[in-house]
């Protein structure tokens, strides 16, 4: 599978039933066995839940890993234990898009610390997690693939924080300036395409 692939199930993330967590929460996701193994897909945001978890920006303090985004946390400490019993030790990448790449981000941070780091992380527009350089390190033996398009203005939020990992930037802007029409999910795919 390709970078195309994964953008893929991220869009699926969206509208398939969620195999684990509540529709209508912040906190869910696809399981799909693919040709290259297990993959958990975490959606964005949709919901009124979903814009919570954005906006509660406050850092919180997780042992073993550092300084958090609370609300991106949080949505995977909801779904964390029946994920983790889905993976049951298992190699599995993690996929998302925006919301959801925050959470594949974090919930890679979690099972590094634990002891079984993801096989990869697929990340489309990912808003950053931590305000210090601490899911850098801590993820530097991950392979991470956190893409941003265009001129989106989500992966530079919230302002002056730190993402886990270098950005690759795909696609042509679809204006001048920072913008959230570069964020849809469907604009990631064509530009992957």
């Amino acid at each position: 599978m390709n970078a195309h692939d994964y953008a893929l199930l991220a869009q699926e993330a969206y509208s398939a039933k969620p195999d684990i967590g509540d529709p209508d929460s912040a906190s869910r996701a696809i399981v799909r066995q693919t040709a290259d193994g297990l993959v958990i897909a975490f959606p964005g945001t949709d919901n009124a839940d979903c814009v919570g978890a954005d906006i509660d920006i406050g850092p919180m303090v997780v042992p073993g890993i550092g300084k958090v985004h609370r609300g991106f946390w949080q949505a995977w400490e909801a779904i964390s234990v029946p994920v983790l019993a889905t993976i049951n030790g298992n190699p599995v990448t993690l996929v998302g898009h925006s919301l959801g790449a925050a959470i594949a981000v974090v919930a890679a941070a979690a099972m590094t610390v634990s002891g079984n780091p993801p096989i990869a992380v697929f990340g489309y527009e990912p808003p950053r997690v931590s305000p210090d350089a601490n899911f850098r390190t801590l993820l530097a033996q991950v392979p991470l693939h956190l893409y941003v398009n265009g001129l989106d203005i989500v992966p530079s939020l919230p302002l002056d924080w730190q993402h886990a990992g270098f950005l690759t930037h795909i696609g042509k802007p679809s204006m001048p300036l920072p913008n959230v029409k570069d964020h849809a999910i469907s604009r990631v795919i064509a530009a992957l395409a």
